[in-house]
């Protein structure tokens, strides 16, 4: 969603009218969740998605013919699962679009847009419609850590509100490069993720293994310098206990989002004595995952990377 976000902040600047088109509510198996958004211009489609097909095709031109009247609306679709396997497609179901035309010329929508933006790492940010009519044009509102700012439209005193949350785009770091690591790779990479892969041993981390993944060679004494984020996820699975309780260590400092370090019972309880009664034993308990992954009895280093890919989803899936 913040790649839409910063579509729409160049379409604000470019002085370009356009639609935001977001799924305000869902039946059935429709191919995209509810906060799903796409961005239509006087053009046509510009950026995003809410499932493709027939219903998307509607949806542009109808937010098209909304451009050339500046007007906002909603429109319930169905696709019946008849329809869906006339068409190939694999998904039926319900959803209600909000069309939400975006003025240009109000320069508090480009300011809203800016400070998505510039508050997704350390805030609760969220895009905020009101949807209580249909063919209302209450603009956008913003909200943070739970303040709503003010609408950049007309006035409404009975406000029904939807919201979407803006989260930066999943970034993961690997530490170690061994069989699971390589195995976590490929699934993570297949899922189109953001991924760095760190080890202090060059060779183990080669271009050969990784030649799609950012590598960083470096002493794991020395994590300072590594820049983790606090919407970062975090994966260590070093080659034994020692380097583990370093990247911990240091990794737990920089506050990221999710820790995941492969092991089992009897490591986990070793490693929370190891926390108890120090300075990060609150930061270790809110975020670290040991052993990580989904129960699946997962065995050998592939099936093993499925049950850490899966969590990983469903943590930052469920992050609303």
């Amino acid at each position: 969603m913040i790649d839409i976000i910063k579509d729409a902040i160049n379409l604000c600047r470019k002085k370009e009218p356009f639609v935001m088109a977001s799924i305000i509510f869902k039946h059935g198996s429709a191919p995209r969740e509810v906060g799903a958004t796409m961005l239509i211009t006087e053009k046509g489609y510009y950026s995003g998605t809410i499932g493709g097909g027939e219903q998307e095709f509607q949806a542009i031109n109808h937010a098209k013919n909304l451009i050339s009247t500046k007007k906002c609306d909603q429109q319930f679709y169905e696709v019946s699962k008849e329809v869906a396997a006339e068409n190939g497609m694999v998904c039926g179901g319900q959803t209600r679009v909000n069309f939400q035309y975006i003025d240009i010329e109000n320069y508090k929508n480009e300011e809203y847009f800016e400070k998505l933006i510039s508050e997704v790492e350390d805030h609760n940010v969220y895009l905020v419609y009101d949807i209580s009519r249909e063919d209302s044009n209450f603009g956008i509102a913003i909200e943070i850590d739970g303040k709503l700012f003010p609408f950049t439209g007309e006035e409404n005193p009975e406000r029904n509100l939807f919201k979407i949350k803006i989260k930066r785009p999943m970034r993961v770091f690997i530490f170690g490069g061994g069989h699971i690591s390589k195995a976590t790779v490929k699934v993570l990479d297949f899922l189109g993720l953001n991924i760095s892969v760190v080890d202090d041993r060059e060779d183990f981390i080669s271009q050969k293994e990784f030649d799609k993944t950012k590598r960083i060679v470096i002493d794991f004494d020395k994590l300072d310098s590594i820049d983790i984020e606090k919407s970062d996820y975090v994966l260590i699975m070093t080659r034994g206990h020692k380097y583990d309780i370093k990247v911990l260590e240091s990794v737990l400092k920089k506050e990221p989002y999710y820790i995941g370090v492969v092991g089992n019972k009897i490591k986990a309880k070793k490693y929370r004595e190891h926390f108890l009664g120090g300075s990060l034993e609150g930061e270790y308990e809110k975020k670290v995952h040991l052993p990580v992954g989904m129960k699946i009895s997962a065995l050998t280093p592939e099936e093993i990377a499925i049950s850490i890919a899966g969590e990983v989803i469903e943590s930052y899936r469920t992050n609303v």
